[in-house]
C-alpha cells in the first residue's frame, strides 16, 4: 500500500474513532474467547494499528503484508517492534504462506474501491483460519463506472460475476446504498465460503457479522468497513460481552460522523457531560449546536486527540 505518500494515517480523525472503536470491541473479545491471538494487516510505512494492537491487546506475533512500491529496506526500517514480520506481494498470494494454526485478528485495510482481490482474500481466509478468529476489511465504498456515475445493476454483475444478490435495488450502488450492498455481497460469499468448508471440517462453523461501518474523511474517502467472527454454528454472541456497544452487529451500517471542536469545548463537555441545563446553556449561548454535543456524547469515548508536540 502506498497510500502513506498522500495520507497521513496518524492524524485522520474518523479513521482513528473507527480504530479505537474496534480495539475496545476486540479487547472484550479476546478476553472473552481467552485465546492468544496473532495479528495479520497492511502495516504500510506508519504502521499505525499494530502499534496499537500490540500495545493494547498485548499481541505478539504480527504479519504486515505489503503490496506496493516500497523497497524491503524501508519497510524495515520503519516497522516499530521486531515482532513485525513483513511479507511482500500482492495480498491473495501471500495470504496462503500464513500459518493459520494461531487464532486471528485480520484487518485487511484497502486503499481501493470494492475488487475481486478482495473476495479472492476473503476466501483464503475463511476457508483457514481457525474458530474465534475475527476477519475485518475496509475499503473505499464507491462503486463507480466512472467518477460521480455509479454502476448499474448489470455493470456491477459484470464487475463481480456470480457476486451479485439478487435482491438488490435498482439504485444499489448509489453513495447512499453503496455501504448496504457492499455488506451484501460480502455476507453471502462469507457464507458460501463456510458452507464449503463445513462439508470438509468439523466442527461446523458459522460466520457471525459484527461490524458494518462507514464513514467520510474531511478529505473525501468514502469508507465502508465490514467483519465479524467465525465461530461454531451454535455460538452465542452474548458470550463475547460485545453488546451493548452500539456499533456492534447493526442492522444498517452504522455512521461515523466526528464533531469539529476545539480543544476548550473538549474539555468544558467532558467536565458537564450528561448535565442537560449546562449542556442547554451552551446551546442558548450560541458556543455549540445540540447536534453537536449529542454527537459528541456518542463518540467521545473513541475520539482522538492530536496534539503539537516538540522533540
Amino acid at each position: 500500500m502506498n497510500s502513506a505518500n498522500i495520507i497521513d494515517y496518524e492524524t485522520r480523525p474518523c479513521k482513528y474513532t473507527e480504530r479505537r472503536m474496534l480495539l475496545a470491541s476486540l479487547s472484550r473479545i479476546i478476553g472473552a474467547e481467552n485465546k492468544i491471538y496473532q495479528y495479520i494487516g497492511f502495516g504500510g510505512l506508519s504502521f499505525v494499528d499494530f502499534k496499537l494492537f500490540h500495545r493494547e491487546l498485548q499481541i505478539k506475533k504480527m504479519t504486515s503484508i505489503e503490496g506496493g512500491d516500497y523497497s524491503f529496506s524501508k519497510l524495515k526500517f520503519n516497522k516499530p517492534f521486531s515482532c513485525i514480520e513483513i511479507l511482500q506481494g500482492r495480498s491473495c498470494d501471500v495470504l496462503n504462506d500464513i500459518d493459520y494454526t494461531i487464532p486471528c485478528i485480520i484487518w485487511l485495510d484497502y486503499d481501493d474501491t470494492l475488487s475481486l482481490e478482495m473476495f479472492q482474500d476473503l476466501e483464503i481466509l475463511l476457508m483457514n483460519i481457525p474458530l474465534g478468529s475475527i476477519y475485518i476489511m475496509s475499503c473505499n465504498r464507491q462503486l463507480q463506472i466512472s467518477k460521480g456515475v455509479p454502476y448499474n445493476l448489470k455493470q456491477l454483475d459484470e464487475k463481480f460475476p456470480g457476486l451479485v444478490p439478487e435482491n438488490l435495488s435498482v439504485n444499489c450502488c448509489t453513495d447512499a446504498k453503496a455501504s448496504e450492498t457492499i455488506c451484501a455481497m460480502l455476507k453471502n460469499h462469507c457464507d458460501r465460503i463456510v458452507n464449503n468448508r463445513n462439508r470438509s471440517s468439523q466442527p461446523k462453523a458459522s460466520f457471525q457479522q459484527l461490524y458494518n461501518i462507514q464513514y467520510d474523511e474531511i478529505r473525501g474517502a468514502r469508507m465502508y468497513t465490514f467483519g465479524g467472527i467465525i465461530e461454531e454454528s451454535n455460538f452465542c454472541l452474548k458470550k463475547l460481552n460485545i453488546q451493548d456497544l452500539g456499533f456492534i452487529a447493526t442492522p444498517f451500517p452504522y455512521n461515523i460522523n466526528v464533531p469539529i471542536l476545539t480543544d476548550r469545548e473538549v474539555s468544558h463537555l467532558n467536565h458537564i457531560l450528561n448535565n442537560e441545563s449546562a449542556e442547554n446553556e451552551l446551546v442558548s449561548s450560541g458556543i455549540l449546536e445540540q447536534k453537536v454535543i449529542s454527537l459528541y456524547k456518542k463518540y467521545y469515548k473513541f475520539l482522538p486527540s492530536f496534539h503539537d508536540v516538540r522533540v
